[in-house]
């Protein structure tokens, strides 16, 4: 019977060059999904941050409060009254950790370092996304990208 004998050299080095070729296959699609994941998890912080500044700004024009001319040199996380669980805080100028926010008051600057960056690509050949508060021409304010970047 055939599953009665013990495998021979050449069966068992296919069986083992197929296992690791299906694991490696595997393990790569795994990482591209949790690039996907990570740099939709980075688009949506940005987009309800936006947008509880955008929604501060309206109900304080509505309360006619004034002193919002300086909310670009100022920490988007604190205007928005919101931070995502993995928000460091001020930084000096090094860039925050792996999968990390951090705001550097000197620059005005957000920064976001991914994880995960195999098909990032920036101008400047750093790893890390700076984000920087501008005014809108149309109203309102939205985080514009410091350096270009692509991450498909």
């Amino acid at each position: 019977m055939y599953g009665h004998r013990p495998l021979t050299r050449l069966e068992a080095g296919l069986f083992a060059a197929l296992v690791a070729i299906f694991i490696t296959v595997f393990a790569r699609q795994i990482l591209e999904y949790m690039e996907i994941a990570e740099r939709a998890a980075m688009e949506a912080t940005l987009v309800s941050t936006m947008s509880a500044i955008n929604v501060r700004l309206i109900q304080d024009s509505a309360d006619q409060r004034k002193g919002t001319s300086d909310w670009t040199r100022r920490n988007p996380f604190e205007l928005a009254r919101m931070a995502p669980a993995n928000f460091a805080g001020e930084l000096n100028e090094s860039p925050p950790a792996s999968g990390s926010w951090g705001y550097n008051s000197a620059s005005a600057e957000l920064i976001y370092t991914p994880r995960l960056h195999f098909k990032l690509q920036t101008s400047n050949g750093q790893a890390s996304l700076r984000f920087r508060l501008v005014e809108r021409p149309t109203g309102g304010y939205g985080l514009a990208p410091t350096a270009p970047y692509r991450w498909e």
